[in-house]
This record gives C-alpha cells, sequence and structure tokens, in this order.
C-alpha cells in the first residue's frame, strides 16, 4: 500500500470520499481512494501491493504501525469484545490511535516504551563512539584515585 502522497512525500493522509459506483466497486475488492491533507492530492491504493493483505492494519488510516492495548485500561465495543473473545489480537494504530482487534499478525510491533529503552541505551553509552573505539575513561573515576579509596 502506498501511504505516502506521490506528490509531495508526506504520510498525512486520510482515506477520501468514494466518488462514482466504480470506486465503491473497488473498494470491495482492497483499491481505496486516499488523498493528502497538506497537498490535496488524490490517488488509489491497493492492499494487495506490497504483501500488505497479510498483515493487520489500521481501519481509520490504513497504516501498519501497531501497538497493542489492553482491556483494563480500554472498553471496547461489544463487537471488538467478541472478536478478543474469539483470539483476535488488541491492537492501536500509533498515528491515529485507533483501538481494534484483528486475527492477522502485526508486520512491526512498535513500543513507545522499547524506542525510549534504545534512546536512552544509546544517550548513556554515548553514540558518537564508534564500536571498535574504546571510551576514554575519565582520571577522576580511574581505581585508586577516588577519596574513599584506602
Amino acid at each position: 500500500m502506498q501511504l505516502a502522497c506521490p506528490q509531495c512525500g508526506t504520510r498525512d493522509i486520510r482515506v477520501s470520499h468514494r466518488q462514482n459506483l466504480g470506486e465503491i466497486l473497488k473498494a470491495i475488492v482492497g483499491v481505496y481512494p486516499l488523498r493528502c491533507r497538506r497537498c490535496r492530492t488524490r490517488w488509489e491504493t491497493s492492499v494487495w501491493a506490497g504483501g500488505a493483505w497479510k498483515y493487520a492494519r489500521c481501519p481509520r488510516c490504513y497504516r501498519q504501525d501497531l501497538s497493542t492495548w489492553s482491556e483494563r485500561y480500554y472498553r471496547p465495543p461489544g463487537w471488538t469484545r467478541l472478536l478478543l473473545r474469539f483470539g483476535a489480537t488488541p491492537y492501536r494504530c500509533v498515528a491515529c490511535r485507533c483501538n481494534f482487534a484483528s486475527f492477522r499478525p502485526c508486520k512491526e510491533r512498535l513500543s513507545w516504551r522499547k524506542s525510549q529503552d534504545q534512546k536512552s541505551d544509546r544517550e548513556f553509552n554515548g553514540s558518537d563512539v564508534e564500536e571498535n573505539q574504546e571510551p576514554i575513561a575519565h582520571p577522576a573515576f580511574e581505581r585508586g584515585s577516588g577519596p574513599l579509596e584506602d
């Protein structure tokens, strides 16, 4: 699925209204009209392109950047609860924050906590240090030079 605007390249898009009977019929087989919110360009994309049909996608914006949610913190509608009881996985779209359930696997699961942990690890380890280069030790932290050492 092409979820970036072909004109300006942004991912700030929305599903466009179907304008005629042909577009309604195309939507039945998985071809949807999209519109860019910035430059107003309109184009069609297919769920069959690139194997996107295999993975879960947001029903509102069709993105596949998903995380999960818990019934402990969100009360889903009856249909979603029924799907969950039959074994569907609860997903949350990162872009539009839509909560839904799907039986399809997630293409790439995003976790805010995981991305924050990786960011803090890079800051702690020093991202400017090359892999084969050892960091230079500060003289105040060398063994035997501290005030509490005997």
